[in-house]
């Protein structure tokens, strides 16, 4: 990445322009073409630097109030099939496999996310009981302390 991705990079770690060319906005403010800068992503998405390029939705104010960190004790042999099958779901956000520690045996993680907590304590209930989980626990957020997305530059 040279000094251009640098700075493009940082502009789009803020808002998006909300105008109706936001590339020609960033170009302008980054003294380049419009076509400079979608080359530029372009090249770092295909590179894998660039994940995406989207809209973040405070889902509190969006009709989702119930959140909750799910943790299952998944058998070794069963994690990626487990973790593959959790992430498809239109109610998780992050899915992770973690060691479990001697008092916590816990190695599936997944954030979930409802318009109410008994749709997370439903579809949690049926997907232990359809692929042999027996071990869970539901972790509910009470209040969000910090949520920012991380800048690099």
């Amino acid at each position: 990445m040279d000094e251009l991705d640098l700075r493009l990079i940082a502009e789009l770690q803020e808002n998006l322009p909300l105008t109706v060319a936001p590339y020609r906005t960033l170009a302008e403010r980054l003294g380049v073409s419009e076509e400079t800068v979608i080359a530029r992503l372009q090249a770092l998405r295909a590179s894998g630097k660039l994940k995406r390029i989207g809209a973040v939705l405070r889902h509190q104010n969006s009709g989702y109030a119930a959140n909750a960190m799910v943790v299952f004790k998944a058998p070794p042999d069963e994690m990626e099939r487990l973790g593959k099958l959790l992430a498809e779901s239109p109610l998780v956000s992050h899915c992770y496999e973690r060691a479990p520690c001697a008092e916590w045996p816990y190695t599936l993680y997944a954030m979930m996310h409802g318009r109410n907590m008994e749709t997370i304590e439903e579809f949690v209930s049926i997907f232990a009981l359809e692929h042999g989980v027996e071990r869970f626990d539901i972790l509910r957020s009470e209040e969000e302390l910090k949520k920012s997305s991380l800048s690099f530059f």
